[in-house]
């Protein structure tokens, strides 16, 4: 059949697309009414769901400060609400775990996110781990992460995670750049930030990582080099180089919506990108996804990868999201709705969608694909013709390589790979699907 594909060519010259496209919703989300929520997971939790891997994902949503760029931040970090939200949180995971559905199928990776989970007390976070642990079918292999920021991480909330199970830290630097640190609301300096990572790399306890950030304001491509070979000289072994999300409803994207603050464009953002692949590249870096490398064989990065094939996701904690078997749901954020609904003995869903349809499967697997930087398109199409002069156009522009329906992207195409999925993810509809299924392994 012949599709129209001249709306997705890259441009030759210059930049191949003006910028680069957010990641659509392509699920028709059909919400499931509120008040069928407590039957539907009821029905759920009874269910054996078909082979697939598994993730677990606890919320913490306190924050010591409110950083500029964050669109998550949700309480003010309090000793006593901290205590309270303990206590529920592990009420939730015991009231949950003995289901069908939480003990049918190992748990590969369980991420602790926020807020700052490191914001809690040591005792806290060693009885949540602990918990998860005795509780839910975790695998031997199990990659457990705890995020986290400098400020309050201190030795004895470091021994907890530890003792408690934890063997991966995932540490949000965003730039060893003080001024441009502070500017962004976070408090430590770039030489505080170096000894901490300094410090928890040579525990060689757990796998240490660190998130960069390109695209800040004030950033030069002076400041982002220092940035990576500081990376380069620390004990760590992933790092994740991640473009700023500017949220409008974030101080920041109220700063840059007034012109008081200005960005890097696309440009200087695509020659970030382009510097950190080839700088890792380089020192020898293995690039895992299109955001994440590792130097170490400790570095799997698993929850951030399977995530994105579409795995299973167990969610517990106020504001969480979760998938089971293309149904997705999310946890109250209010922590009084949060509270309530589990002193009513329910799990506190505030929204649930109906099950995805069969479609989701083949999105999924080319997403995965796309994010591991490499795919074959017979895994989904019958006939992959139609497509091909389009993967040859992009090769042509230099975002990726081609083999009939396979392709591996080049750096370039990494950084531009949403814009690729989006338009592989429009014209693939218009195709003859494969009727198979792709477990996320």
């Amino acid at each position: 059949m012949s599709l129209d594909l001249a709306c997705f060519y890259a441009a030759a010259d210059g930049l191949p697309f003006p910028d680069r496209w957010a990641v659509m919703p392509w699920r028709s989300q059909q919400p499931v009414p509120p008040q069928e929520i407590p039957a539907q997971w009821q029905a759920l939790c009874q269910r054996l769901l078909p082979a697939n891997k598994r993730l677990v994902y606890l919320h913490i949503p306190f924050c010591a400060t409110h950083c500029k760029f964050c669109g998550f931040y949700q309480n003010k970090l309090e000793a006593e609400a901290t205590e309270q939200y303990c206590d529920y949180l592990i009420r939730e995971i015991e009231q949950e775990a003995p289901s069908p559905l939480h003990q049918s199928a190992p748990v590969h990776a369980v991420y602790f996110g926020g807020g700052t989970p490191t914001a809690l007390s040591a005792k806290q976070l060693h009885r949540i781990i602990s918990t998860l642990r005795h509780r839910l079918p975790l695998a031997p292999d199990c990659e457990i992460t705890v995020e986290g920021r400098i400020l309050n991480f201190d030795d004895e909330r470091i021994d907890a995670c530890l003792e408690a199970g934890a063997n991966r830290f995932s540490i949000g630097i965003q730039t060893f750049d003080t001024r441009v640190r502070q500017r962004m609301g976070r408090r430590a300096s770039r030489e505080e930030a170096i000894q901490f990572l300094r410090k928890l790399g040579e525990r060689d306890r757990a796998a240490v990582v660190c998130d960069l950030m390109f695209g800040l304001p004030e950033q030069t491509p002076e400041s982002w080099h220092e940035d990576l070979q500081i990376v380069r000289d620390l004990p760590l072994d992933g790092v994740d180089l991640y473009a700023l999300n500017l949220l409008p409803s974030t101080p920041l994207g109220k700063a840059v919506e007034n012109k008081r603050v200005s960005l890097p464009d696309v440009t200087q953002r695509r020659d970030f990108y382009l510097e950190g692949e080839a700088f890792l590249a380089r020192d020898g870096w293995h690039q895992i996804s299109n955001s994440h490398w590792a130097r170490s064989t400790r570095e799997r990065n698993l929850y951030n990868l399977l995530i994105k094939k579409g795995a299973d996701c167990l969610a517990f904690g106020s504001g969480a999201g979760g998938n089971l078997g293309g149904q997705s749901y999310m946890t109250a954020r209010s922590l009084e709705m949060y509270y309530q609904q589990m002193d009513a003995g329910q799990k506190p869903i505030m929204m649930m969608t109906a099950a995805a349809t069969g479609e989701h499967r083949w999105r999924l697997d080319l997403q995965g694909g796309i994010e591991a930087g490499r795919y074959d398109l017979s895994r989904i199409i019958t006939d992959t013709f139609p497509l091909e002069p389009l993967l040859q156009q992009w090769q042509e522009c230099g975002l990726m390589h081609t083999e009939g329906p396979r392709f591996s992207l080049t750096p370039s195409g990494r950084f531009w790979a949403s814009n690729l999925l989006q338009a592989l993810q429009t014209l693939i509809p218009q195709l003859t699907l494969r009727n198979t299924t792709h477990a996320n392994g």
